[in-house]
């Protein structure tokens, strides 16, 4: 995949040696390949380049023009005129407007194809690494739908309306459940099925569309309707116990309402095995609330990767493809080449998952995170597991990892785990990763271009061994990555 960000070398040449196209222009264009956000790239003789949303790489399609900079344009596909042998027909009603999907339109080989060639392009062009060690992407072709352990849909009383029915004038019913427009925060698709999540998860999306609308109930809306009272629906289910969760995120607490819910969910959708009503009144639109109650049931599930089972709330996090998941972490332990003696450092350690799955073959291992309610859960999970050779502290990564408040017992790490949120890691952390320069070094991450930037800092000290791949969100460009880093 290629990267609008480095597509032009000289914007001012590119400018000079032919007109730009203009919003609104319809062209006939022939694609090479397939953008970093899943867009086909069309590319003029001259070099400028138009990223087209709807297309594939090696076909022909009519396209308007929706967007133009001074590098680059952005187009829509109209008209497929010479398909590429990677279409295929996608599945989903909504798939286009909806923006939980961007590929379903491609084959799911040539989706892994095409987020391997997206980490090899990251790692030259941002990493300046030339032949980056990218192994084949690892997909799971058996599940690439239905894959979902969560899904949050969005209630609204300004529903996305199709072309025909504008055109029918048939716009009086605007609620929505279901999942956002892409691209558009402020509309909602009214979505009766979804290709990626757990199947249960739609049945209760049936559900509880019926109970609104057979209870008149309101959607909130601090601008226009205060007195509302919907917000979202969450929907967690584990893949080891089949449990099902239901978060339904409201603005007020409404007891009798809740356990009206409550009945007719368990009636017509038994394997729920508990719901929370986490309440919500502020502005900010967050599936979270100040306060939250267990209406039916504990309040949590319990789900499992490796050996290791997890208790997960309505709001903890844990990874949303569970056996995908299972193989990113054997991986990460893998390329750690971990040894029974080991001490290894988790950064970024979140609720302890990868900590606790290494744990058993090491002597130790210390997680670090910022959050203090991660560091909390890291620590029930230890305790529930029975898992003692593993300590979590929480704090700035910056601050602690040459402070005192590293316990003298693990000191001086063997190896390093490394899994930072999508922004990578701060330089400063680079710098004293270099300072410490453990043997071994697994860094997972869910954005291979923060994750080229920080290994080309790492290579001061460090030898790339392997890039690999993990496809954790098929139908999505998406891409996981775990590289293996040796000290020189």
């Amino acid at each position: 995949m290629e990267n609008s960000q480095y597509l032009v070398q000289n914007e001012q040449e590119v400018t000079e040696r032919a007109p730009k196209p203009r919003k609104g222009d319809l062209l006939t264009l022939r694609t090479s390949s397939v953008a970093f956000e899943g867009k086909a790239v069309s590319r003029r003789a001259d070099g400028f380049v138009i990223f087209i949303e709807g297309a594939l790489a090696n076909e022909e399609v009519e396209a308007e023009i929706v967007k133009v900079k001074s590098s680059f344009a952005e187009a829509k596909t109209l008209r497929v005129t010479d398909p590429s042998p990677d279409r295929r027909d996608p599945i989903c009603p909504y798939f286009g407007p909806c923006g939980g999907c961007s590929l379903q339109h491609m084959k799911y080989e040539a989706q892994l194809a095409a987020k391997t060639n997206q980490v090899r392009e990251v790692f030259e062009h941002i990493g300046k690494i030339a032949n980056p060690p990218v192994r084949d992407a690892f997909g799971d072709p058996a599940r690439e739908f239905h894959y979902r352990n969560k899904m949050e849909f969005s209630f609204s009383e300004e529903r996305w309306l199709t072309p025909e029915e504008i055109a029918s004038g048939d716009v009086a019913d605007r609620f929505a459940l279901g999942l956002h427009v892409r691209g558009r925060y402020d509309r909602v698709l009214d979505t009766e099925v979804c290709y990626i999540a757990n199947q249960t998860a739609q049945r209760v999306l049936a559900v509880t569309r019926t109970f609104v609308r057979e209870n008149n109930l309101r959607v909130f809306n601090p601008d226009t309707l205060p007195e509302g009272v919907l917000r979202f629906l969450v929907v967690r289910t584990s893949l080891a116990t089949q449990e099902t969760m239901v978060n339904i995120v409201t603005s007020h607490y409404n007891e009798n309402l809740m356990e009206q819910y409550s009945q007719k969910l368990r009636a017509e959708v038994p394997e729920v095995s508990t719901i929370v009503n986490n309440v919500n009144g502020r502005r900010a639109q967050v599936a979270q609330g100040d306060a939250e109650y267990a209406i039916f049931g504990s309040g949590f599930i319990t789900d499992r990767i490796g050996k290791i089972d997890f208790r997960i709330s309505a709001n903890s996090f844990f990874q949303t493809n569970t056996l995908q998941a299972e193989r990113l972490y054997e991986i990460g332990k893998e390329f750690a080449d971990l040894k029974s003696d080991d001490t290894v450092w988790d950064l970024y350690c979140g609720t302890g998952t990868i900590s606790l799955f290494v744990a058993p073959a090491v002597k130790k291992v210390l997680g670090i995170e910022m959050a203090e309610s991660a560091i909390a859960d890291a620590k029930a999970n230890a305790a529930r597991d029975g898992i003692t050779n593993v300590d979590f502290i929480a704090g700035d990564l910056r601050k602690v990892l040459l402070s005192d408040s590293i316990p003298s017992a693990f000191h001086s790490p063997d190896a390093l785990i490394i899994d930072p949120p999508r922004s990578g890691m701060h330089p400063d952390v680079v710098k004293t990763i270099l300072e410490l320069a453990p043997e071994r070094i697994s860094y997972i991450s869910c954005n291979p271009a923060t994750q080229a930037r920080d290994v080309a800092l790492l290579l001061e000290k460090y030898d790339l061994l392997a890039l690999q791949p993990v496809d954790m969100f098929p139908q999505t460009w998406h891409i996981e990555c775990v590289a293996k880093l040796v000290r020189r």
